[in-house]
């Protein structure tokens, strides 16, 4: 899923054939990102429980981190307008929107808990009434259904609707349902498999119709198919038995996601195609991540 993220900033196959790319970079790619929220939250449900404090303090000293190590990047009075600056500073730059994202939409979480305590039916119901509104406000921006302008750019403002409320909260809250309800679950276990190629096949229709109907808007950031495939993909690939001796493979994962950013805009020196681009992307990213994690144990990088 770090090497999706890597395909869709990169522009993976965008100059070898546009609708190759389109089901990319706007259909199966966006399969990543929630995914990560929804492990989060799967993981978070039990580190809450035991303390809310420690895991708030490091996400938000590696968001200053890695905002400290992109500031080159956003933070130029010189050439940027200071509203602009001022929008990355309260919501990340780039690629780190993830984390400050999961810093608020975990806030809420906790709110919830200290509300409800660990009732799952209002946290399911908020996160169901979240999830259905970012996905209303793509979809009624991207077909352009409401004719008053102003409101129809706000629709097709990206962070209408891809933020820590409709779109970080929603997922995390189906992690930690997850983790609360998994001796349940765990009994459709044979199902698994099945309902995510289902969500997969339903994710690829969804994407078609979006890219028939409407191609000359198909950037899509949410897909309903993704409340069914996401948690599907991850349960079917915990299901399985993956022996490990610690977390590097997550580590190395999350420095992928952190440096790419860096590693493709130094690529945009050289002339290449968007294919290209992507896979040199990745290379040059894999190979930097191990370093990263060797570095974490000095610095909180990771």
């Amino acid at each position: 899923m770090a090497a999706m993220v890597i395909g869709l900033h990169g522009g993976f196959l965008r100059d070898v054939n546009p609708a190759a790319a389109s089901y990319f970079t706007n259909g199966l790619f966006r399969i990543a990102v929630p995914t990560f929220f929804l492990i989060n939250g799967y993981y978070l449900e039990r580190l809450l429980d035991r303390g809310v404090w420690p895991w708030f303090r490091r996400m938000l000293v590696l968001y200053g981190l890695w905002m400290l190590i992109y500031g080159p990047r956003w933070l130029r009075p010189d050439v940027r307008p200071l509203e602009d600056i001022a929008k990355d500073a309260l919501i990340g730059f780039y690629h780190l929107w993830y984390l400050i994202a999961l810093i608020a939409a975990a806030s809420l979480l906790q709110l919830l808990r200290w509300r409800f305590g660990r009732r799952s039916g209002p946290l399911a119901l908020a996160a169901g009434l979240t999830f259905v509104t970012g996905l209303s406000i793509q979809y009624l921006g991207n077909f352009h259904l409401i004719p008053n302008p102003a409101i129809d750019d706000w629709l097709n403002t990206v962070d209408s609707y891809r933020n820590f409320l409709f779109f970080g909260f929603p997922f995390l809250a189906f992690g930690v349902l997850i983790a609360r309800f998994e001796p349940v679950i765990s009994r459709l276990s044979r199902w698994y498999l099945p309902l995510t190629i289902l969500g997969l096949a339903a994710l690829t229709l969804e994407w078609g119709l979006n890219y028939h109907f409407n191609r000359q808007n198909s950037v899509f950031e949410i897909y309903l198919s993704l409340a069914l495939l996401c948690p599907m993909l991850f349960l079917t690939v915990k299901a399985r038995t993956l022996m490990g001796r610690n977390r590097s493979i997550g580590l190395f994962a999350t420095g992928i996601y952190l440096i790419h950013v860096w590693v493709l805009h130094l690529t945009y020196y050289v002339e290449m195609g968007d294919t290209a681009r992507t896979l040199i992307g990745l290379a040059v990213s894999a190979t930097l991540a191990p370093l990263l994690v060797l570095a974490n144990r000095r610095l909180p990088l990771l």
